[in-house]
């Protein structure tokens, strides 16, 4: 075989080897960051008033793919009336190495709920799901979208066959999506809510990481903020300060 032949055949044998190799390092680099910031971070804040606990991590999907498994994992939310918590025996996150900045989200099985109303109430809600899917879409100004799909919620409290929403940025306004479909045990068997909230500005450091959930809220009340609901949403009548409670959003739809 003459040297040129020798050369065509493996040259892109090599291209490709190298090219992988490259990968390889690449994602061992953005894998070994990952675990230590997620070791760093657990049982403690990862923004302001945002803590995350888990007993257990596994990050897999090389070469492309940054998969993430965690068992027994929690996240705790400080709000006015007191913290939230919701905890998944099963939960992942996928990220690509390359591409756009968007992260997917899972969780399976017994899901557990808990939170504080506006009157100081403590509630707990246990259920089970059959599919939940998020994903979050981030650019250089911070979080641009984010998207939760559930599917076959089941609690003793109500069951759903499916709940969706749907946050994105829409020039200066953020656009807050809800659907719910196959209710049982509330006043209404499906659910559609769309609102625009104004003066978007009040949340850019939420956006970023950079604010707790109860502070960029009272930003957004101060600086005059307002929620527009559509005109045929069932909680159109909903004052524009509880838009953003998610226990008088629960409320509104149920009763």
């Amino acid at each position: 075989m003459k040297y040129s032949s020798r050369f065509f055949l493996y040259a892109p044998l090599g291209v490709f080897l190298a090219l992988l190799a490259i990968a390889g390092v690449h994602w061992w680099i953005l894998a070994s960051r990952l675990g230590d910031w997620l070791d760093a971070h657990n049982g403690r804040e990862v923004m302001p008033g945002v803590t995350m606990q888990f007993a257990a991590r596994q990050i897999t999907g090389f070469p492309f793919s940054l998969d993430t498994e965690f068992s027994d994992f929690a996240i705790n939310v400080a709000t006015p009336s007191g913290p939230t918590r919701w905890r998944s025996g099963k939960f992942a996150m996928h990220a690509l190495t390359y591409g756009r900045d968007e992260t997917i989200f899972e969780a399976a099985g017994h899901q557990r709920l808990e939170w504080t109303d506006q009157g100081r109430t403590r509630h707990i809600l246990a259920f089970a799901v059959g599919a939940l899917h998020a994903s979050a879409i981030v650019h250089h100004e911070g979080l641009d979208r984010f998207d939760l799909d559930l599917v076959g919620l089941g609690s003793k409290a109500f069951t759903a066959q499916r709940l969706q929403l749907h946050a994105r940025q829409n020039a200066k306004t953020t656009q807050i999506f809800v659907t719910a479909d196959g209710l049982t045990g509330c006043a209404r068997s499906s659910l559609r809510y769309e609102a625009s909230l104004t003066i978007d500005e009040a949340f850019e450091r939420l956006q970023i990481g950079g604010e707790s959930w109860s502070d960029a809220v009272a930003a957004w009340r101060a600086a005059g903020g307002t929620a527009r609901s559509g005109t045929n949403s069932a909680l159109s009548s909903m004052a524009a300060d509880e838009v953003l409670n998610p226990s008088a959003v629960a409320d509104a739809a149920c009763r």
